[in-house]
């Protein structure tokens, strides 16, 4: 049964009563749908959307390297960090500055982790606040209404994590992400890069908000003694660094439930150090809240040597099977897959099997003999190629692409990085976003945008911690004269699952190159990063692409239904709020870092950081 526009929805263990005015966390709500229940732009009038206001960047030129992150907004005032190292307060409806917080007051060297920020209504003892990760390793509230930080016994509340670590690991602790806030606990994981063994573990823990004192940690790396242990062969687990996390938890609330995606396991491409699963690298796991402890895990790619950590947040979404509803997590891989689980106890809604996949070659790799992978959904990105899938934009792509294809071994899903050229689709990029999955509740679909590229590379020996005794995948462009992509278009998706059946519903590329469309080449897509959001208005939005272009569908077909040009490529997920009785929609159009280059091959990086950096909010006109 579908609620109306202004029922009583639960969400994920998140109780909306009427139509949401604030945007209070990066996917909304704590369970990641990315789903509002404002109603104001529809169907029928989203083609009457302009701009409303725009605020351009200015506090930290030349510092934009891709801005990733979703703003929030709270009781009419829009909140987001920049990767210069500025926090902004906005009056949401003109964008005018209300005030700025310089994450540079800390340490000289912190920054804003680039994925965002959450918001703590506060309690007792401490005021509404933004909390925010540090890039090196701290953990701070900004005061919503002073800008400043809060204060907690007189002192500034400013939480070192290095302190909760072991010292003999340095002052390399570093976040990617946002805490995910529950109850009056800040959970943080850190991000742990992907080649070199020794180093600090990803292990997430809570940080109590009002103390700044450690409740709890769990062990990524199982220690002697904890459940799992063994699994990284007999010393692969001492001092091993990660795995962490670099992409946004979420929560069930409602059940005191954490889900976290967790990164590969490192050295990134060579396991040789660590025989074995690798438990709980490139796994999905749920811990109790309140206490750290496992609930259950999934591993989506036993001993990862692919570079397939799990590279989106988990999507909370509602499974209604044989007349019952199932609570679930949807969870999108590196590898180009989707997996639902049961998010009570992780077993998968739709089936799963281990199949038979190639071995590597590297000497001294013990290859898992078989993958994971989901009876349903099939496949949301490409996971292989057949010689007959060669680009076929022009005859010189074809010729080209043809030999560089001939050259390498493609030998289907999970083709390993070998010692001679291999084809390895998805590419190491992904192929679905690091924004993972939205959920529209009111039509049970599962939302999500991909890529669908591969990369071409071969194994050498490299240096880890100091000792060359690792092999890493040196790149080879699989790419034509031109730069576009040898493998066929579509190179970017646009999808939507039926979460009650896991059959896809519509699938349309997403994005253009408007230099193939006028050269009579539509349709091609383009590589993506950032997700869509859906409304009750029934409207889907997202920017993600390289076209700078900003873009509505239609949730229940696939049916582009507007489209408006951005001064820079959006590459974070956008967001919708009402203010003074007008609904909004804002995103960050930022471009930078390695999607650009899809775009702009010919410009430098000096170029591409001079391009402009807006927030962008639109909403009818009048």
């Amino acid at each position: 049964m579908k609620p109306s526009r202004l029922a009583l929805i639960v969400l994920s263990g998140l109780t909306l009563l009427g139509a949401q005015a604030n945007w209070s966390n990066p996917g909304n709500d704590p369970g990641g749908t990315k789903f509002s229940t404002l109603t104001q732009i529809t169907p029928a009038n989203v083609k009457d959307l302009k701009v409303a206001w725009t605020y351009k960047v200015t506090e930290k030129p030349g510092g934009f390297t891709g801005w990733e992150v979703t703003p929030l907004v709270i009781n009419g005032v829009l909140y987001t960090s920049t990767t210069g190292g500025t926090l902004l307060a906005l009056n949401a409806s003109t964008g005018a500055k209300l005030w700025e917080f310089d994450a540079k007051t800390v340490t000289p060297q912190s920054n804003f982790a680039p994925r965002g920020i959450s918001y703590w209504p506060g309690d007792a003892q401490m005021p509404p606040a933004i909390v925010a990760t540090l890039t090196n390793g701290y953990l701070i509230q900004v005061d919503l209404k002073t800008g400043k930080l809060t204060q907690h016994n007189g002192k500034p509340w400013v939480v070192n994590v290095h302190d909760f670590i072991n010292p003999k690991y340095g002052p390399r602790y570093s976040f990617d992400a946002m805490p995910a806030i529950y109850k009056n606990l800040a959970i943080v994981v850190p991000s742990t890069g992907e080649q070199g063994r020794y180093g600090y573990r990803g292990d997430p823990r809570a940080i109590n908000l009002d103390t700044g004192k450690q409740v709890w940690d769990f062990h990524t790396v199982p220690q002697p003694g904890d459940a799992n242990f063994g699994t990284w062969g007999p010393n692969g687990w001492q001092d091993r660094h990660g795995p962490g996390s670099w992409v946004p938890m979420t929560v069930d609330t409602a059940r005191g439930l954490v889900y976290i995606a967790l990164g590969n396991a490192t050295d990134q491409n060579y396991g040789g150090s660590r025989p074995g699963k690798d438990l709980y690298a490139a796994s999905v796991i749920c811990l109790n809240a309140n206490t750290g402890k496992l609930v259950w895990y999934q591993q989506l790619t036993h001993h990862d040597t692919f570079d397939w950590d799990v590279n989106g947040p988990p999507t909370l979404i509602t499974v209604k099977k044989n007349g019952v509803d199932i609570p679930a997590v949807a969870q999108t891989d590196k590898n180009g897959l989707m997996f639902i689980f049961n998010r009570l106890n992780g077993d998968p809604v739709f089936g799963m099997e281990e199949r038979p996949v190639m071995a590597s070659d590297a000497p001294g790799e013990i290859s898992s003999p078989t993958q994971p992978f989901p009876i349903k959904p099939l496949p949301i990105a490409r996971i292989s190629m057949t010689r007959d899938e060669v680009s076929r934009i022009s005859p010189a792509a074809t010729k080209s692409c043809l030999a560089q294809y001939d050259k390498a071994v493609q030998a289907g899903p999970d083709t390993p990085y070998l010692m001679e050229p291999s084809l390895v689709f998805p590419s190491s990029e992904g192929g679905p976003s690091w924004s993972g999955a939205s959920f529209d509740p009111q039509l049970g679909y599962v939302i999500v945008n991909t890529r669908d590229l591969g990369t071409m590379g071969k194994l050498a020996p490299t240096m880890s911690s100091g000792v060359l005794s690792s092999y890493a995948k040196r790149k080879i462009p699989f790419e034509d004269a031109e730069g576009y992509p040898c493998s066929a278009p579509p190179w970017g998706e646009l999808m939507a699952i039926n979460a009650n059946t896991g059959d896809f519903v519509w699938r349309v590329p997403l994005g253009e190159y408007k230099e193939l469309t006028a050269r009579g080449i539509p349709d091609t897509g383009t590589p993506n990063a950032g997700g869509p959001i859906t409304t009750a208005g029934g409207v889907l939005f997202i920017g993600s692409t390289v076209d700078s272009t900003f873009r509505a569908f239609d949730p229940k077909t696939g049916k582009e239904i507007w489209s408006a040009p951005l001064p820079n490529s959006a590459y974070a997920t956008p967001m919708t709020y009402m203010s003074k009785g007008v609904q909004y929609v804002a995103t960050i159009a930022a471009g930078g870092g390695r999607m650009d280059v899809f775009a702009h091959p010919t410009l430098t990086r000096a170029e591409m950081m001079a391009r402009p950096v807006e927030i962008v909010a639109y909403a009818l006109k009048k």
